[in-house]
């Protein structure tokens, strides 16, 4: 084979490297050109991962799209682990959460108050208006208590009774539970709930004043002794300076005259027309016609001792009293009394008439102020020689409320009748 000159080997050689040269531009040309794949490379992109439950494992299962529709996310969550509930809320496509139960102040709920916790207990953070709109994020699980948002913005407490609701309610998280007023301390006096705001309310819309109450029982009751000294500036609250308040709202009441308490009066004097005093109506009761005349709020009842004779019927008639008291827009409070005179003087179990006036509280969702609770530490129960009249301290000072003169009868009465009404101007009156 002839051997290639020099001059052709180095033209050969050149022309491999362009061609080669060639091949390479057109081949990176190729790959600029090219539409990318529509998936992204390895490693750039994580893969989509599974959602987060969020702050509940309770979450419900995922409905259907309806296409062309934006997807929503919903959940239902509990309190944190520090107590503070969190929202029960749709999360729409944009993020933005949206409550899924909202509710409105009725109109006569105007004054109702936003707590910081559920119960008449939580400390008072707010008035709210009829009409205000609230969005519901929870609830107690006997739905009486709403955990809502204002349209300020504020977070808190109210009564469910007073708002009604848009949205079903069961599909909001229990975020709490209630605990009621007054003070557990207090545990002679319960029933303060909100069956009795309810009555109040009634009440307003029937004149009734807010600031009035009136007294309903025996001499016991019809006692200058009884009450009455708050009136005049003779008293000395002690330690219980708290109810300085109260004293001032009620001024009036404490020394009024009642038609309904007079010396010697049972459930049925109370109800009997014939004993009615003057300047009230023909045939109107004692009862009626002292409700009729003060168009007080609230009666502080105490009854029984004169029913001694007559007990087999104390309950009926105890009965017709509470519930009139009730159709009148008045709240009741129903006292236990000191002595067991239908037992000693006749023929009833013993504490007839007191446990019958605990079951009746109970039954009608009232006040009870069990008088009989608070004077056991009493000598001879807070009562006189006769054993049913209270006693009073040697002094007479039958409102001054230090250790000494709290060892009378009349004394614990005017505290604990104090106390009640002091516990229903915070969480009923309003």
């Amino acid at each position: 084979m002839p051997r290639m000159s020099p001059r052709r080997k180095l033209v050969v050689i050149v022309s491999a490297e362009v061609l080669a040269l060639l091949a390479l531009v057109a081949f990176f040309a190729g790959v600029l050109l090219r539409t990318p794949p529509p998936a992204a490379l390895p490693g750039l992109v994580t893969p989509a991962s599974t959602p987060s439950p969020g702050p509940s494992s309770t979450r419900p299962a995922a409905s259907t799209q309806v296409p062309g529709q934006a997807a929503t996310a919903i959940w239902t969550t509990t309190g944190a682990p520090d107590n503070t509930p969190r929202a029960s809320a749709t999360i729409a496509a944009t993020g933005t959460p949206t409550p899924t139960v909202t509710g409105q102040v009725i109109q006569s709920g105007g004054g109702l108050r936003l707590r910081q916790s559920p119960g008449t207990a939580g400390a008072i953070l707010d008035s709210l208006s009829a009409s205000d709109i609230l969005d519901i994020i929870g609830r107690t699980a006997d739905d009486v208590w709403l955990q809502v948002i204002t349209a300020q913005g504020k977070h808190g407490w109210v009564k469910a009774v007073f708002v009604a609701v848009s949205g079903d309610l069961k599909t909001v998280a229990v975020t709490g539970k209630a605990v009621d007023a007054p003070d557990e301390a207090l545990t002679y006096l319960s029933g303060i709930t909100a069956h009795a705001r309810q009555i109040f309310l009634a009440g307003q819309g029937l004149g009734n004043r807010d600031f009035a109450f009136s007294k309903v029982g025996d001499s016991n009751t019809d006692n200058p002794a009884f009450l009455t000294p708050f009136d005049q500036g003779n008293f000395d609250l002690g330690s219980y300076t708290d109810l300085a308040l109260s004293v001032n709202y009620f001024r009036g009441s404490f020394a009024r005259i009642s038609d309904a308490a007079v010396g010697g009066f049972s459930t049925a004097k109370v109800l009997d027309p014939a004993l009615a005093r003057g300047g009230c109506a023909g045939g109107e009761t004692p009862l009626a016609c002292e409700y009729r005349t003060n168009k007080p709020s609230v009666a502080l009842i105490l009854l029984g001792t004169g029913d001694q004779h007559s007990w087999q019927g104390f309950e009926a008639r105890y009965r017709q009293i509470i519930e009139y008291t009730i159709q009148q827009g008045i709240v009741p409070v129903l006292m236990t009394k000191a002595d067991d005179l239908e037992s000693k003087e006749d023929t009833a179990p013993a504490g007839f008439t007191n446990d019958t006036i605990r079951r009746l509280a109970k039954e009608y969702d009232v006040p009870l102020l069990d008088l009989r609770r608070a004077v056991e530490p009493l000598p001879n129960l807070g009562c006189g020689p006769d054993g049913f009249h209270y006693n009073s301290p040697p002094d007479g000072q039958t409102a001054n409320f230090d250790a000494a003169h709290l060892m009378y009868g009349f004394n614990m009465r005017n505290l604990t009748a104090l106390q009640a009404l002091d516990a229903l101007r915070r969480y009923v009156l309003y």
